[in-house]
Parts: C-alpha cells; structure tokens; sequence
C-alpha cells in the first residue's frame, strides 16, 4: 500500500490523492475540482525579489506625414505612467526606520507548509508576499512606492515605417512594485495619405498627365519625390497611356534596411477638349496623313477581329 502521514496506509494513490485534498480543502463532496498541479504554483521561483511585481506595459498612437514616414522623423509624446515615488525613493516608507522585515515569512514572501509527503509554498498572508512590513507610510505615495505622473518621451520613429506598425520602447511603461522590472511602451503608427502619391511595399506610385503633343513626340518632366524632391524624367517618343516608368531608388527605404523601393511614374495622356474650329481642322489634316504603322495596336486589334470573323 501507499504509506500516509502519521502511520496511516493508503489502498490506492487515488485514496492517497484523495486525502491530500481533503487536508487542503479540496476534493470530495460537492467542491469545485482543482487539478493537483494548482498547489505547487509559487514553490520554483527564482531569486526575484518578494513581492515584486512587473509594471504594466503602455499603448499610444502616433500619427505622421506621408513626407515624414519616408524620411523619419522625431515625436514627442505625453504619457500618463505610475513613476517612482520621488518622496520615498519608491520605498513606500516615510523613513528608513518606517520598514519593518515581516516576522512572518522572515522575509521571503512565502511561507512553507507540509502535508504528509506533500508540502506546497504559498504567498505570505501577512505582507502579502512582500516579504516587509511599512509601518510608516510615505504620506506622497501612501506606501505604494510609485505615482502616477504625466511625462514627455522622445520617440525616434525610422525612416520607412507604414501604417499599423508597432515600436517597442522599452522601460517607459509603468515603473514595477517591490522592485519589480518597469513595464514598456508600445507605439503605433499611422501614416496620413498623401493626394498625389500612393506606397504600394516600398515602391510608389505618382499618376503623370500628359498631353497629346508631348507623349507622341516625347517631353522632359520634372517629377516630385516622396523626399521634397523633384527628379528630371525624359518622356521617350511614342508613350502610351497607362505606360509605367521607373525612377529607381526614389521610393521609401525599407524599415529593416533592406534596400529602397522605386519610384513609379504611371502616364496619363489627356485626350484635348473644347477645340477650337482651327485645331479641329488641324488635326483633320493630321489625320489624313496617318499610316496604320503609326497606331501598331490598333492595327494588331483589327487584324485580330478579321481572323476572328473568318474563323
């Protein structure tokens, strides 16, 4: 059999679990079950000091330029954060003699308890863990050793950062308890959508209006950048509508500085309007000196029209 505490024998390990759960307030009768496992919570911690406790992490938004996103840029946020105690150096006592070590668990926070060939560690009931005593509170703080305060932070935000990412700013969440570590600051970004230029990746796009005249016989454009900039960008003869070009390395650099994207130039020839009774007949006389190897897709649509009928 299965030997129990003070010479009592046990049939079966699930009469000796039984027992143990009884001698702690569980098991049996119409209790709520509680897996054996929930009473050996606190007896492996490591050397963290009593009662401490993380402070909690902080969340803000932080809205910038599309200019400002390409470039990088720096931003100072206002932050509501528990800090440490100036008055009690975060103590929580009024004085160095307002700390007593608790009589309880000694100090350690915990305390020990043995049932049979089971023990279990607990948290101390009279410091609550803390493994002290303030019998003299910091009358700023009242004991707890931190405040809330408001406080200005410089964040460096990359160049190249997108919509929804999230920066991590450690140690400026709130300060810990008992000595615990200060949680973190997590900051989100939005970037504003600019009218001319849309980021697709690390590439963008900017639509160019063209006139006739200028993509048939081709045109230089001074084009903007994403940076403030404007590049110099030779239209060749013959551009057609929705015609892409490149200008490479004029996009946004890549946030893990992997590169930089390209700028892509998407042409738009604008059809003329509201011509005047002399450019109409212009363009008449223009037209009768045309040649089907002067419009090469219109000629490959057609062809594709007549073997279609013939078919």
């Amino acid at each position: 059999g299965f030997g129990g505490g003070g010479g009592q024998g046990f049939a079966s390990m699930d009469e000796a679990l039984r027992t143990f759960m009884g001698a702690f307030g569980g098991g049996g009768g119409g209790g709520r079950s509680e897996s054996i496992f929930d009473f050996f919570g606190g007896g492996f911690e490591g050397g963290e000091q009593a009662g401490a406790m993380r402070g909690a992490s902080k969340k803000a938004t932080v809205r910038i330029s599309f200019e400002e996103a390409a470039r990088g840029v720096e931003k100072e946020l206002s932050i509501t954060n528990f800090l440490t105690c100036t008055s009690c150096s975060g103590s929580g006592a009024r004085t160095k003699n307002g700390i007593k070590t608790c009589t309880t668990c000694q100090g350690k926070g915990q305390i020990y308890q043995s049932r049979g060939f089971f023990s279990m560690t607990s948290a101390c009931p009279h410091c609550q863990g803390a493994g002290r005593i303030i019998t003299d509170p910091c009358t700023t703080c009242k004991g707890v050793g931190r405040v809330k305060e408001k406080q200005r932070v410089k964040i460096r935000i990359p160049a190249g950062v997108d919509n929804e990412m999230r920066l991590k700013m450690s140690g400026y969440g709130d300060v810990g308890v008992g000595g615990g570590e200060t949680g973190d600051l997590f900051v989100y970004i939005e970037v504003e959508p600019h009218e001319a230029f849309q980021r697709e990746g690390d590439d963008v796009y900017l639509d160019l209006p063209l006139t006739f005249p200028e993509a048939a016989l081709g045109s230089k454009k001074e084009v903007p950048t994403p940076f403030g900039e404007t590049v110099r960008l030779q239209i060749p003869e013959g551009t057609q509508n929705g015609k892409v070009l490149r200008v490479s390395s004029k996009g946004f650099p890549n946030v893990h500085g992997k590169g930089q994207g390209d700028l892509l130039i998407r042409i738009t020839v604008e059809t003329p309007v509201k011509l005047t009774d002399k450019q109409k007949t212009l363009l008449r006389s223009f037209e009768k000196t045309e040649t089907p190897s002067n419009h090469p897709r219109q000629k490959g649509f057609l062809e594709k029209i007549k073997s279609f009928f013939r078919e």
